[in-house]
């Protein structure tokens, strides 16, 4: 079997036609969405300078193998559903081994959007001058362009007879404001993406295709072969292309819960880290490795997602948001000390049939103290994860007979206090860790749901005001040591976007008198009258130490814990 050239258009046109992603595919995997872009750039970049951009690996089938579209506008919190058991026989459809992450990228770019974006180009972008991919660019889908940006589905979308008039009405929106040369490279710009997007002469894409004779097993493993080159497999991937070998929707399944946690709470967990859960659950540790899972566990990893589901869901719904508002996973800095409460939630319900609202007031108040002194205290190794999982195991297990089934925060503790692995009590300098600032805000005012400000990129970003403002107006008028007061957990509050916008950078005694009204968005205040001293400038450093005061006895009496 020889390898077959192919255009990128002869490519497009087969997607979601005759080529489609089997099921045990991966998800779309470029990094996070800043790298994805810029991979993107890379990729155009490259097949517009003629370079080479690897073979495509297709499985020419006529077996019943399960397999899915490509999608159409990609996100990343989207996966489309493997097509009905009934397509499977398809004679016609060839699927996808290696390749997926370029033919997406060129799918969605080229006929569609990418994360609600469009790719661009730079006419007056001279790629024989520089050579970094700095002629692509994203920007909002329907934003008003510059005429120099042209749109790559714009162009797409031609037929190869339109190339004229394609071409004037492109040069016509410069207006006439074009130098001669610059008129000169944009026509060029526009012949070479046309050649290479419009036309099907240019064949800068190969693919190979499997025998049809091979079985599903011979294939996945030609799969994690290929797969050790380029963007590698990691084990977690190896390891649900194994189980989805068993039980095809089986990510796709896991994939839908971590979207319903997502819609009811916002916050996002990963497919990768629920197969954590499960190897926990069936191997004893969190460390993933596909080598140590033979045919009968994974038909137990099927067995325990359906009963790690609910508790799972409940735990993000009912104590998570319930009791935290907690909105956003970058609120939580440390994912790991989490699993020891979810696998807390799954032995209640499936070793005694509890669920959360079954739980004891003790109970829910030792799982609050175990979450913020954990996350505050770095409990957050392996090993303390994979022994947190055997202690609680053991105490659900028995609770029954010594009716006691409360979260067992003080046989964790008293683990982590062994041997001095990690300290266990609070200081008041550990509230001030700047690390962990979202988190201890949090914590400290768990009924006020955050607000972000969100850029294009989606930077995690919530309001948060400096009661006294880190830069006060007539900055140079203030002494040092003013400086060194206010940058700190107990000077911060979070906010809602409008007083931000109305506060600035005012002294909260100027600010209050004249706005009394958002005194109540603020927390632990000394008092609610800030025509009193301690609420100028010259006290900050009182008004400070007040709310400090505040601050720590609330934690001391909300969670029950001793900061010494």
């Amino acid at each position: 079997m020889f390898y077959k050239p192919i255009s990128v258009r002869e490519a497009i046109q087969n997607i979601n036609e005759t080529w489609f992603l089997p099921a045990i595919q991966r998800p779309y995997d470029w990094g996070e969405r800043n790298k994805k872009e810029h991979f993107i750039y890379k990729l155009f970049d490259s097949l517009l300078r003629r370079y080479p951009i690897g073979t495509l690996i297709i499985w020419q089938t006529k077996k019943p193998i399960p397999f899915r579209d490509f999608l159409k506008d990609y996100d990343s919190e989207k996966l489309e559903k493997i097509k009905d058991k009934g397509l499977w026989n398809d004679p016609n459809k060839n699927l996808v081994y290696d390749g997926q992450q370029r033919l997406q990228s060129l799918y969605s770019c080229l006929k569609y959007t990418f994360h609600n974006k469009i790719l661009c180009y730079d006419l007056l972008f001279n790629p024989e001058i520089n050579k970094e991919s700095e002629g692509f660019k994203f920007f909002k889908k329907n934003e008003k362009l510059e005429p120099r940006y042209l749109r790559l589905n714009e162009l797409y979308s031609c037929d190869r007879n339109q190339q004229a008039e394609f071409e004037e009405n492109t040069i016509n929106k410069f207006d006439n404001k074009m130098k001669k040369e610059e008129a000169l490279l944009v026509k060029k710009n526009l012949k070479n993406l046309w050649n290479l997007f419009v036309e099907e002469d240019i064949k800068l894409l190969s693919y190979y295709p499997l025998h049809v004779d091979l079985n599903e097993k011979e294939v996945v493993d030609i799969f994690k072969r290929i797969n050790t080159t380029g963007m590698e497999l990691t084990k977690s991937e190896i390891l649900f292309s194994e189980i989805k070998r068993i039980q095809f929707d089986f990510e796709e399944n896991i994939w839908n819960s971590c979207h319903k946690i997502k819609e009811g709470t916002e916050y996002a967990i990963s497919p990768d880290e629920v197969l954590r859960i499960l190897f926990l659950l069936i191997k004893g540790n969190i460390r993933v490795d596909p080598d140590r899972v033979d045919e009968t566990d994974m038909k137990e990893f099927i067995k325990i997602w359906d009963k790690l589901e609910s508790p799972l869901i409940s735990f993000f719904s009912d104590f998570l948001y319930k009791e935290f508002k907690i909105n956003h996973e970058k609120i939580i800095n440390l994912q790991r000390p989490l699993i020891p409460l979810i696998v807390y939630f799954y032995y209640m319900r499936n070793i005694q049939g509890y669920k959360y609202k079954d739980f004891t007031s003790r109970s829910i108040s030792n799982m609050k103290k175990y979450f913020v002194i954990s996350q505050m205290k770095y409990w957050d190794l392996d090993s303390f994860v994979d022994n947190f999982n055997k202690i609680i195991e053991q105490v659900i297990e028995e609770g029954s007979s010594k009716k006691s089934l409360d979260f067992p925060f003080e046989k964790l503790r008293n683990f982590v206090k062994k041997d001095n692995k990690r300290d266990c009590v609070l200081s008041p300098s550990d509230f001030d860790d700047e690390y962990l600032r979202w988190f201890i805000l949090k914590i400290l005012i768990p009924e006020k749901e955050y607000h972000y400000v969100k850029d294009p990129d989606e930077r995690f970003n919530p309001e948060i005001d400096h009661i006294f403002p880190l830069h006060p107006e007539n900055e140079e008028g203030y002494p040092d040591r003013y400086f060194k007061w206010v940058d700190t957990i107990w000077n911060l509050q979070p906010v809602k976007g409008d007083i931000n916008g109305t506060k600035l950078n005012k002294s909260p005694q100027e600010f209050f008198v004249n706005y009394p009204n958002y005194l109540k968005e603020y927390a632990f205040l000394p008092n609610q009258n800030p025509r009193t001293k301690i609420w100028s400038d010259t006290h900050a450093k009182d008004f400070i130490v007040k709310r400090k005061n505040n601050i720590l006895k609330f934690a001391r009496k909300e969670y029950g814990i001793r900061i010494s």
